[in-house]
């Protein structure tokens, strides 16, 4: 979570910096959808095809009609998120569709704590998962 704090703050302060002068208050609306699909028990084999799925339940209509993007990472000594993001996942899609199919990496090491990280309005990580040989 520490990546994605960091994300939405860079976000927040590039968005603030590039903006016009405010003279009435705005609201800042962030969609973080939580992701549904790898769930904590989930095992996918490499160079496999899987669905990484979000709830859509709640988006504003402010932000339906954001893409996104998803990224692999993993967790050491439990503060530390490695996030592929030379690799990702997929890129462009709507986040409004609640879904995307992505390819699991080949060739890196088998481990029970990788993740996926949503990115679109803000950052939302899946629970830790399994990619195996």
């Amino acid at each position: 979570m520490l990546f994605t704090t960091f994300f939405a703050t860079l976000l927040l302060a590039a968005s603030s910096s590039l903006a016009a002068p405010i003279n009435s208050p705005q609201e800042l609306i962030v969609f973080n959808p939580p992701i549904t699909s790898p769930k904590a028990s989930a095992a996918w084999p490499m160079g496999s095809k899987q669905v990484v799925r979000w709830d859509i339940a709640e988006i504003p209509e402010s932000r339906i009609n954001t893409t996104g993007v998803i990224l692999l990472g993993h967790m050491t000594d439990g503060t530390d998120e490695h996030l592929d993001i030379e690799h990702p996942l997929a890129t462009g899609f709507p986040i409004k569709q609640g879904f995307v199919e992505v390819t699991m990496p080949q060739g890196i090491d088998a481990r029970d704590d990788y993740f996926v990280v949503l990115f679109g309005d803000s950052g939302n990580k899946s629970p830790k998962f399994k990619i195996h040989h």
